[in-house]
This record gives C-alpha cells, structure tokens and sequence, in this order.
C-alpha cells in the first residue's frame, strides 16, 4: 500500500488535535504523562497501524496540559515492500504532530528466525532495536490494548502457562537500556520504564475516537497486510476465535482482561513469597557475575543455594523458588521435565557431581550438586546441541566443561597478566595447566599435592581445569592461579 500524492495531502484533513474530545483513552495518557519524569523522554513506538498512531496523537495533546519531552520512535522490519510505507506514514505524522521521529532499521539473523520463528524473533528484535534509544529514566510506551490484552490471555493458556503466564501484558515494566546483552544485570535505577497507557481500553473505543477526529484507514493509519494472515496464532484468534467468544458473551474481551489484571495482583504475592524464599535458601556472598576473558568478552553468573534449605520446603516451594531466582534475572525457566530433575537432586543429592542443563537462545543454565549446595552457573554463549543433550533428554548429566567455556589459551594469558601484577619475573615461567604428580612447596606445610589443595580451596571439580600453574623451567610449580582467587598460593621461598 502506496500513499499518493492526493491521499497524502488528505492528511491534512483531520481534525485538529486542540478538537480532541475528552474520553478514557485521553484521560489515561494524561495519567501516564503526569506520572513519568519531568526531566526525561517519553518515547512512543509508532508502528504506523492505527493503535499507535493515535497513542502518538494522545500523547501529542495531553502534552499541552502536562509538558514533557516526545519522541516518537519506528521500526523498520524490512520484512515485506509494506514496511517503507510504515515508514513515510510514520514521518509525515511525527512532521504534523511536530514532535521528533528515530527510525531504526532491524536486520533479523537467520538464526534468530529458525530458533525463534518469525512472530517471536520479529517481536524480540523490536523490542531490543525500541530499547537502544533509551537512557536511564527514560519510559517507552506501547500501544497494547484490551483487546491484545485478552488475546495474551487466552495464547498463554493455550500454550500452558502458568499463572505468570496467564497474567498476560503488565501495564508497566523495567525496561533494560543500551547493551542487551548487560541489561539484564543493570540495577533498577539504570533502567527505563516500559509502559502500556491504552492497556485498559478496549479497540473499538480507539477507533471511534480515530473517527470522531476525522482519520481514515489507509490516509492515516497503515493496515499491515500479515494482520489478516491467519497462519499467526494471535490473528486466528483475533479474527476467528474472538468473534464467536464475543457473539455468546459480549464482555468476553472486558471479562479477559480483567482476569489477567486480578492475576497479576495474585502473581505479584507469590513473587514476594518466592523472594523470602529465595533468601532463605540462597548462601550467602555465593553470587557473582565473573567476565571471562578472550574477544568474545563473554559472562557468567554463579549462584549458590542450599540443599539442606531447599529439601526443607515443599515441593511446590521448591518450584516456585527455582522458576523465581531464573525469572527474577531474566534467565530462561527450566521446561518442565529439567525443573523435575533438579527436584530429584534436592532430594537424593549424589555422592559425586551430578548435573542438569538446559538453554534458549540467549544463555544457557547448569546446575550442579555439590557438597551440600547447587551450584549455578548461567552462561550468556550457548551450549552446543550436541553438548546440550549428549546425555539424552533427561537433562543430567556427569561434570564436563562449562558452557561457553574460555579457551585455555586465554586462562594462559590472564594468568601470566595477573602475574606480571605482582611484580614477578616472568621469562623464566611458563603458565600451562597443572599434569599429574605437580606439587606446590606451601610456607610452614611442605610439599602439597595441588589435588588436595584444590580441594581445601573448595573449587569444585568442574572449575579445576581452569587452574594454571606458573611453571619454572626446571618443572617447579612455582604457584597456583584460578580465575575466581587469582594467584592466591605462592611457593615458599627455599
């Protein structure tokens, strides 16, 4: 869809915005403005369909009452001729509304679409390319309505959620801002605000205001043509499943939307439960974020929970507390089945290590049992397929390298880096990993073998291959490093 030259300059034919009558949605915007940050920018996706571009004109009128900073922001998918259209739409509304217009073009990865498929990978992208704009204490609005609101409810059902789930679209979120891949750790106060004004106004009332101001379907709003494509589960339910909900009971949509606000309320409880919970199982000072060195600059977090805290609590706590400490961090929830054989472990923790993985598209998860404590590492480099289920479908497997694990090259080089830190001559060292027999003269102690000093520091089995020795040319060991203590035994001097 082209807009002409004669249609374009029908634009001009709406009404003006200072006309707008007062109505819910417009009462809900000011609401919105009123309470978001004086001193920071309000960015509104404009999409150029009809819900977001009257949420622009919303906003653009509220603003005369409750001044703040508006940037309208767009999306250019680049997935179908219809999307350069979007684009000029987009532009000349931001040039009538007077308000400033970022276009952001997004490039999907193939790989993106073949794990994600098209609906998810296109919504992730977006979301990733609307967050880029962002600084800290900024807020992004989308245009969701009742009715998105309703259709949420009843995919998630349908797919088998739980009440998260269910509780659909919140109306407003923290938002992770600049570097996706750190957002995710940004504390709250580096973070925007995502939001959804128009969550409590159903689509109908949108487009009789739309009307009331004069716009019409392909003058002033762009259709998108893959709204109609049925293959899309939300448009069969929307243009399918809907209608008939609503032919029988005419408040299906209001009923919907309801349910899912009561159970974010109840869902809200649970997370504060599951995060006393949490606090009570997890060790203490056991969590950090360690970066690992090499061009990849990739990261990974570890955690530490008891074993003995967690068998103390029901099995429905235990869930609860392990889709929390995932959810709560923006990791991917175990399926079901792994979330089976952790509990397996909590309950009959193994003599030697045992372990159960699992991944998305982002990061992948292990956890391990060992001495009295799971141990978690999440790493953002995914595991391998092959890796990932050379086990078979259980998830549980023996100990093995980590995912995304750092190349012995690179230990080499932060250890030799590290050791050149402390002054020490290093053309007479080599950094390798420890060999069998290796023994470390410690002060006051004699010879050690570097076995039982690993195990005396508590490094667990499957982080002692990172261990790298510094070693003379004779074959002394001249001292030990590990990413997570540095160089913290030296030889004695003899």
């Amino acid at each position: 869809m082209s807009l002409s030259p004669s249609l374009a300059s029908l634009c001009l034919r709406a009404q003006p915005l200072s006309e707008m009558a007062e109505s819910r949605a417009l009462v809900a915007v000011r609401e919105a403005l009123e309470a978001s940050d004086a001193r920071r920018t309000v960015w509104i996706a404009l999409s150029g369909g009809l819900d977001s571009v009257m949420l622009a004109r919303l906003a653009a009128r509220a603003v005369k009452d409750c001044p703040r900073r508006l940037r309208l922001v767009h999306v250019h998918h680049g997935l179908q001729a219809a999307n350069d259209d979007f684009e000029q739409l987009a532009r000349r509304l931001a040039s009538r509304l007077g308000l400033p217009l970022s276009v952001r073009h997004l490039a999907l990865a193939e790989t993106a679409l073949k794990s994600r498929g098209l609906e998810a990978a296109a919504r992730e992208g977006r979301l990733a390319a609307l967050s880029a704009c962002l600084v800290a204490g900024d807020s992004l609005w989308l245009a969701q309505h009742q009715d998105d609101q309703a259709e949420t409810l009843l995919l998630n059902a349908l797919r088998g959620s739980g009440g998260r789930g269910l509780a659909a679209m919140p109306p407003e979120r923290a938002l992770a801002v600049g570097d996706a891949s750190t957002g995710r750790d940004q504390p709250a106060h580096e973070r925007a605000r995502l939001l959804r004004p128009l969550l409590g106004i159903p689509r109908h009332e949108i487009l009789t205001l739309a009307r009331q101001q004069g716009l019409l379907a392909e003058r002033d709003w762009c259709e998108d043509p893959s709204n109609v494509d049925q293959q899309f589960d939300r448009n069969y339910l929307r243009h399918s499943v809907v209608p008939l909900l609503q032919a029988r009971w005419p408040q299906a949509v209001a009923s919907l939307a309801r349910s899912a606000q009561q159970l974010q309320e109840e869902q809200s409880l649970l997370d504060e439960l599951a995060a006393e919970l949490l606090a009570q199982v997890q060790v203490s000072g056991a969590e950090r974020l360690a970066q690992r060195p090499g061009p990849d600059q990739g990261r990974a977090h570890e955690t530490q929970l008891s074993l003995a805290e967690l068998a103390g609590l029901s099995e429905s706590r235990q869930r609860l507390v392990l889709r929390h400490l995932c959810q709560s961090r923006g990791w991917p929830v175990p399926p079901r089945g792994r979330l089976m054989s952790l509990q397996q472990l909590i309950a009959t923790p193994p003599d030697s290590v045992a372990e159960v993985h699992w991944a998305n598209a982002e990061y992948a998860v292990s956890v391990r049992a060992w001495r009295g404590q799971l141990w978690w590492q999440v790493s953002d480099t995914v595991i391998e397929q092959g890796v990932r289920h050379r086990q078979g479908d259980t998830g549980c497997a023996g100990s093995g390298r980590q995912p995304g694990e750092t190349p012995s090259s690179e230990w080499d080089a932060e250890a030799r880096k590290a050791w050149r830190a402390l002054g020490r001559d290093e053309q007479h060292v080599a950094f390798t990993s420890r060999q069998p027999g290796d023994v470390l003269r410690v002060a006051g102690r004699g010879r050690r073998d570097i076995k039982r000093l690993l195990q005396e520091a508590d490094i667990p089995p499957w982080q002692r291959d990172q261990l790298r020795v510094a070693r003379m040319h004779d074959g002394t060991v001249a001292g030990l490093w590990h990413p997570s203590r540095g160089w913290w035994l030296l030889a004695a001097l003899t």
